[in-house]
């Protein structure tokens, strides 16, 4: 049923646990029907199943009605298997869907967006995708991230956002040449500290990053040092050199370094496909990793979490607060950033 071999299920089952402690504690579950959605990856690349059995043995254990679909590795611009989509369908409100895919789940059709039909729906969610960028050999760290202190995740996250909520503007600096300055004035961060315990609400699973989107499409400009990692049509890349990254009136106007071709490749993919091309290249977000589990992998779930780095999102972020729509959002990684609001230093 899950494609794993006996070795494989048998290091899940010892996290049962800590899968059971995200069930308990960021998600609350009580007697909610459990819908977990999965696939099997690909040959190396079986987080996104590991995970999924995972959760699935933890919501058996207690007691909980629970349910494990699995379909194809989704890429593009590729629909949903309709499986998924009737269970989707069918599943009353109010219950939990726990997302654990390679890639993406995949177009809904009349369902929209995953996390606009579980706020509809009030679902309490989580959503890890992009999964096929971490190898099998990846799932311990996975767990120590995501088994993190989710009390202190949301001391910390809290503590940044009622801070950045008031902010102006932010200048983020690094040793590496970064000077970027966002104006945030009347925008709002989002605290991602894993904490699902309200109906219609989730994110991300490891959690563990602020983030913000700039005032409108014009309110970035400077240079980013981007030395962590990369998000492009080849999926997530941990660097082995920086790319810099020219940015003037919210937008990427130049690029620099032994990736600025493959990042040129990914935005013009996009820009292809896209109903309002020049959206594409617009910086949509400003974003902190605040959790000490996290390791950069060269996976953006878990690489944008890690504490003592930063990372802009290029492209739409009309989800989270912002103004920009359009089909593409990659997060690009960068490591020590030193962040100032309104030009005091911020301490994490």
């Amino acid at each position: 049923m899950f494609g794993l071999d006996q070795s494989l299920m048998e290091k899940v089952e010892k996290k049962s646990s800590q899968f059971t402690k995200i069930l308990k504690n960021c998600l609350k579950a009580k007697n909610e029907n459990v819908l977990i959605i999965s696939d099997y990856g690909i040959k190396d690349r079986q987080i996104s199943t590991l995970l999924g059995y995972g959760f699935y043995q933890a919501a058996k254990s207690k007691g909980f009605k629970s349910e494990i679909l699995f379909q194809d590795v989704k890429k593009g611009f590729m629909h949903a298997d309709s499986h998924v989509v009737r269970a989707l369908q069918n599943l009353e409100p109010e219950n939990i869907v726990i997302l654990c895919v390679s890639n993406k789940l995949g177009r809904m059709g009349d369902l929209k967006s995953f996390r606009g039909f579980c706020q509809e729906r009030q679902h309490r969610f989580i959503s890890t995708t992009g999964l096929i960028d971490a190898k099998t050999s990846h799932f311990d760290l996975f767990m120590e991230a995501i088994a993190t202190n989710h009390a202190r995740l949301k001391k910390k996250g809290l503590a940044i956002k009622k801070i950045w909520d008031k902010a102006k503007e932010i200048r983020v600096k690094t040793d590496a040449g970064t000077d970027l300055v966002f104006d945030v004035s009347g925008m709002e961060a989002i605290a991602n500290v894993g904490m699902y315990q309200e109906n219609g609400f989730g994110g991300n699973m490891p959690a563990g990053e602020i983030y913000i989107p700039p005032r409108g499409y014009y309110g970035v400009n400077g240079v980013v040092v981007i030395d962590g990692s990369i998000k492009t049509i080849e999926g997530a890349i941990l660097l082995d050199e920086p790319l810099k990254l020219i940015i003037e009136d919210g937008r990427v106007v130049k690029m620099e370094g032994k990736y600025a071709e493959l990042l040129e490749k990914t935005f013009q993919k996009y820009e292809d496909r896209a109903k309002y091309p020049y959206r594409v290249r617009h910086v949509g977000e400003l974003g902190l990793g605040i959790n000490p589990g996290a390791v950069l992998i060269g996976a953006t779930v878990m690489d944008e979490k890690v504490l003592g780095t930063a990372h802009i999102g290029i492209g739409s972020n009309y989800w989270f607060g912002g103004e920009i729509r359009t089909i593409f959002h990659g997060d690009q990684v960068f490591k020590s950033p030193r962040i100032f609001v309104d030009g005091a230093r911020l301490i994490v």
